[in-house]
C-alpha cells in the first residue's frame, strides 16, 4: 500500500484480540462509539467489514459537518482492519493522496491485546504539505488518541450494545456524542 506513515498510537488493552476484533469489524453500529466525530456510518452491501466494502460517514469534524467515503483495504481476522478514504466533503482528498489508516491487533499477555492505530498519507503540492505539517497530523494525532480510548473503554466493558447518553465517548474536537 501506497502512503507514508504520518502518525501512530499505541495502548495495551485488558481483551482478547477476538473481542477487540467484534467493535472493529461492526462499523455501523460501533465505529460512531469508536470514534465520536462518526455520527453515522453504513457500509453499501450492509453486514460486517470486509475487503472491498465501501462504507459511508456522516462526519462532524471540528463542528463543520460532511461526508466520507472509505474502502476496506485489509481485513486479516483478529489482527488488522485497514481502509482508504476515497472521497470526502473536506478536501483531504484533493490535499492527500494515498490516504488511509489501520487498526493492528498484536496478542500480548494472557488476556491482553496490544492496538495500534496508524494514519499513511503523502501531501499533493504545497498547500498540502502545509496543511499536513500544520494541522493534519496534530488534528490526527488526537483522533487515534481518542480512538484507541473509546475502542479501550468498550472492549474492556463487554458492552456490545450501542452507548447510551451517560456512556458518552471522548471526542478530541471539542465534541461529545
Amino acid at each position: 500500500m501506497k502512503g507514508k506513515l504520518q502518525g501512530q498510537n499505541e495502548i495495551v488493552m485488558h481483551a482478547s484480540p477476538e473481542r477487540i476484533w467484534e467493535i472493529l469489524e461492526d462499523s455501523e453500529n460501533n465505529l460512531p462509539r469508536v470514534l465520536p466525530m462518526v455520527q453515522t456510518c453504513e457500509i453499501q452491501s450492509g453486514g460486517r467489514e470486509r475487503i472491498g466494502a465501501v462504507r459511508t460517514c456522516d462526519v462532524d469534524f471540528g463542528h463543520k459537518t460532511g461526508k466520507t467515503v472509505e474502502r476496506c483495504i485489509e481485513s486479516i481476522a483478529h489482527r488488522k482492519l485497514a481502509h482508504r478514504i476515497e472521497d470526502d466533503s473536506f478536501g483531504f482528498s484533493r490535499r492527500l493522496s494515498d490516504f488511509w489508516f489501520a487498526f493492528t491487533l498484536e496478542p500480548a499477555s494472557a488476556g491482553t491485546t496490544l492496538v495500534r492505530v496508524e494514519t499513511h498519507y503523502d501531501p499533493i503540492g504545497l498547500v498540502g504539505r502545509l496543511m499536513s505539517a500544520l494541522v493534519a497530523k496534530r488534528q490526527f494525532g488526537k483522533v487515534r488518541e481518542s480512538a484507541l480510548d473509546n475502542l479501550k473503554r468498550l472492549a474492556e466493558s463487554g458492552a456490545t450494545t450501542r452507548a447510551d447518553s451517560s456512556s458518552r465517548p471522548f471526542s478530541p474536537l471539542g465534541r461529545h456524542t
